[in-house]
């Protein structure tokens, strides 16, 4: 099913990603933890664009935190977009990143940071006040963690396209610990783990799997990444089913473009191409039923079963993987042309960092 905002297991390191050095040892001081000689600082950013009417109200849950960031830092593509006035208004630090996607725009926020970690939430989410506080706590206490991640629970209108893009996120049904990757919209990192592995693929126009990315390649650098259940950052999800469908096409092209960016052949990416193919197997099935009943409905059942199940396993709970096994089949269409329409799209040759 859809792969949209998740990581898999690292495979053996690629050459264009240099692995890290080894971590220093743990210690109950958390400066001398992560080998710093004073308390490590957080930048907390946020990529926007015209988003001049929701961001005052997360600059201001970001400057609401227990534990205050040393910089609250803004990316929008130019000044001229209104968002900067508001920005700048709720006391943020305003760049102009001259980004056409959120990988340029997450390369701009980097280059700009002079903090030891690096904090990004988006414009549409407010976070729970203790979200810095808990940052920072996983970085200062897990010297080998390079990144992180938590809840994100929804805020906001309720219907069904804000239900279907809820239950896309499959990060946030984990437990505390050691997970496989971050949402991008509530996540932190080390900067110096990021510039280890040259930062995000550079990919103009392109603004999903940009969190799947940054996940594998700190994975095959050899770091781990975590999830904090008390790292929350509630969002506004997609309420318009027709930009839900939208964004369901980005998602599926830009995860198959990235993998092909990075030249990642592992299990991601036939777990990816399977998706489409898993699809067609319903109306074919149906199709098939008119002349063969028994044949087409096994055909049409057969990936329903198949990913019910997988979902099951994946989660352990039925109650978990019925909704978003649901949500998928939903979704499972415009995600599936997105898939098919990054196969056929140029890849940029120098996108690797």
């Amino acid at each position: 099913m859809p792969a949209a905002n998740r990581a898999t297991t690292a495979s053996t390191p690629t050459p264009s990603i240099p692995l890290r050095l080894a971590p220093p040892c743990l210690t109950m001081n958390p400066a001398a933890s992560t080998g710093y000689t004073t308390m490590p600082s957080l930048t907390l950013a946020i990529c926007a664009r015209n988003a001049q009417a929701i961001i005052g109200r997360c600059i201001e849950s970001i400057r609401a935190q227990t534990v205050a960031p040393d910089e609250i830092l803004v990316a929008v593509d130019d000044r001229e977009d209104p968002t900067a006035r508001v920005a700048e208004d709720h006391g943020a630090r305003v760049i102009a990143s001259n980004a056409t996607g959120l990988y340029e725009a997450r390369n701009a926020v980097l280059d700009a940071c002079t903090t030891d970690y690096l904090g990004f939430t988006d414009a549409d989410c407010v976070l729970a006040p203790a979200w810095v506080e808990r940052a920072k706590a996983v970085l200062d206490s897990h010297p080998d963690v390079a990144a992180g991640t938590g809840r994100h629970p929804p805020v906001g209108p309720r219907n069904l396209a804000a239900w279907l893009h809820h239950m896309w996120f499959l990060v946030e049904t984990r437990d505390t610990g050691e997970t496989d990757g971050v949402i991008g919209g509530n996540s932190y990192f080390r900067v110096d783990a990021l510039r280890r592995v040259g930062g995000w693929l550079k990919l103009p126009r392109h603004s999903a799997a940009e969190d799947v990315y940054i996940s594998m390649a700190l994975r095959k650098a050899g770091w781990r990444i975590w999830f904090d259940e008390r790292a929350v950052a509630r969002h506004h999800y997609e309420t318009r089913l027709t930009g839900l469908w939208r964004k369901a096409v980005m998602m599926g092209k830009d995860i198959i473009i990235m993998l092909r960016a990075a030249g990642w052949r592992g299990p991601l990416w036939w777990y990816t191409l399977a998706i489409p193919c898993l699809a067609a197997c319903l109306p074919l099935g149906l199709a098939l039923a008119l002349a063969s009943p028994l044949l087409g409905l096994t055909l049409a059942a057969a990936p329903l079963v198949v990913t019910l199940a997988f979902l099951t396993l994946r989660f352990k709970s039925l109650c978990k993987a019925v909704p978003r096994w649901a949500a998928r089949w939903i979704l499972i269409w415009p995600y599936s042309w997105g898939i098919l329409k990054g196969l056929a799209a140029p890849v940029p040759k120098d996108a690797r960092p």
